[in-house]
């Protein structure tokens, strides 16, 4: 039971840093993953994308679109196959876009749970 940590620095424009935390190695399909937006990457770039993939076993995919104020999460096996947890949660339109902008994605069991920005977690897309 060895937990699966691993971090990013600067793996796309726009992005400071990516982490994915596993707490068991057994069961990929909880843990949590955080982006960290360099400032200003929101004012600037649209859309941002970030993921981790481990082929054919594992592939998290958070698609931040500032136009819209909304985050789209997939969640699934890098096998071809469709996500497996798809979720859209909405930013807050008083977001300040020019901050190093922190999120969260806490999955369970295959299925994406929340989403949290800076600390707080966003509403579901409706």
């Amino acid at each position: 039971m060895s937990e699966i940590r691993s971090r990013e620095d600067k793996p796309l424009p726009g992005i400071d840093y990516s982490e994915i935390h596993i707490p068991d190695e057994d069961n990929i399909g909880t843990g949590t993953f955080i982006t960290v937006l360099d400032p200003k990457a929101m004012s600037k770039i649209n859309p941002i994308m970030s993921s981790i993939v481990n082929k054919p076993l594992f592939q998290l995919i958070m698609g931040i679109n500032a136009a819209e104020d909304e985050a789209t999460v997939l969640l699934g096996k890098a096998d071809n196959t469709p996500a497996i947890s798809r979720k859209v949660f909405k930013i807050p339109p008083e977001t300040n876009k020019d901050d190093a902008l922190n999120f969260k994605i806490i999955f369970k069991e295959w299925d994406i749970k929340t989403l949290e920005l800076d600390g707080s977690t966003l509403e579901e897309a409706t």
